[in-house]
């Protein structure tokens, strides 16, 4: 999509928000870089929470552009690069802490394969030492802003090298969300399916929904999003529920119209960073449906002085991201975690079980 093109198209979804003066230079220059974002809706949609970051980034370019003639080749426009690259999408809740990471890798084809880091393996950080995922941003965040550097800055380039050193990968870009976007992100889309197998009210994380399928938005969104307390399995069942909510996400996402588009492009310029490197039409461009995710291989829980805490044999995860990043790697994996599913409710006579796709 030409400049002028994407531009003529961006202002005429603002226009459509009646009431909502945007200047379309400054959702333009969102589009572009700086503090854009990154990720087609299909990557979120099989990625976990931190995936987010990705999915209103790309839902503009790829929602405006749909159905459209592609465009004639600019003569001056610098050749697409075709080699697949690896990108680190992260999710910070509002102390800097890694609320959820994921790391995908996206193909010369444009397939996607993309594998949840939960924030409580125990890991090392590189010049810190033993400690868990979630920690890596939050302390170099804190130590580059007591010395008048740039937090942000220094909180992705520290949980870049965590998990590579982790995961044996390279990591190519990265895109950054704050946890508390998806309640305006919920509302641009007007809410966002969800179905729960049983009442959830937890006092921490805000949550407080009925049972069966709903729309949430709001507030709401991130509370979902957030709870593991009063969760079987902790923080795998919440990653469960990301991926049910972005899969749900993706789907309104492909229905936006042009007010929805609008919406989402003022959230995604408060709301995302990413690394200057990443072009995000130009991967957007070559995205495919082709879509597989997993959890990488976890250890035992231990007690630590935080809490609890999953032990991982780094041989064993760089072995399992060696095979599932591999080129030409197609079907389920074999080799990650596997999250038990909510038991269904069969067993007492007269109960209708929830429908299976509903979450704890």
């Amino acid at each position: 999509m030409t400049d002028t093109r994407q531009e003529a198209l961006i202002r005429d979804a603002i226009a459509a928000e009646a009431g909502q003066a945007v200047d379309h230079r400054t959702v333009l220059a969102t589009l572009r870089g700086g503090r854009t974002r990154r990720r087609p809706f299909a990557l979120f949609a099989a990625a976990g929470l931190t995936v987010a970051a990705a999915v209103v980034a790309v839902v503009v370019p790829l929602t405006v552009d749909r159905g459209a003639a592609p465009p004639a080749t600019d003569p001056a426009a610098p050749p697409v690069t075709t080699t697949a690259r690896t990108v680190l999408l992260v999710g910070l809740d509002g102390s800097a802490n890694t609320d959820s990471a994921m790391l995908a890798r996206v193909g010369a084809d444009g397939s996607v394969s993309a594998a949840a880091l939960p924030r409580d393996v125990l890991v090392d950080i590189p010049g810190v030492g033993r400690g868990r995922l979630s920690s890596a941003y939050a302390r170099a965040h804190a130590a580059a802003r007591a010395d008048g550097r740039d937090g942000d800055l220094a909180g992705a380039q520290s949980l870049v090298r965590t998990v590579e050193a982790l995961t044996g990968v390279a990591v190519d870009h990265y895109a950054v969300v704050d946890v508390a976007a998806f309640g305006a992100l919920s509302d641009a889309v007007g809410g966002v399916p969800v179905c729960l197998r049983r009442p959830v009210r937890d006092e921490l994380s805000g949550v407080d929904l009925p049972a069966g399928p709903q729309s949430i938005s709001g507030a709401q969104a991130p509370a979902f999003l957030r709870q593991r307390e009063g969760l079987a399995n902790g923080d795998l069942d919440r990653i469960v529920r990301q991926l049910a909510f972005l899969r749900s996400l993706a789907g309104e996402l492909a229905e936006a119209g042009p007010a929805e588009i609008a919406r989402l492009a003022r959230v995604t310029a408060t709301g995302v960073r990413v690394d200057p490197g990443l072009d995000v039409l130009e991967l957007a461009g070559r995205l495919t449906p082709a879509v597989r995710t997993a959890i990488i291989p976890l250890g035992d829980e231990v007690d630590t002085d935080g809490g609890q805490a999953r032990r991982v044999d780094p041989a064993a995860v760089r072995a399992f991201m060696a095979g599932f990043f591999a080129d030409g790697a197609t079907g389920a994996p074999t080799g990650g975690h596997s999250v038990p599913l909510p038991a269904t409710e069969t067993e007492k006579p007269g109960r209708t079980p929830p429908p299976v796709d509903c979450v704890r």
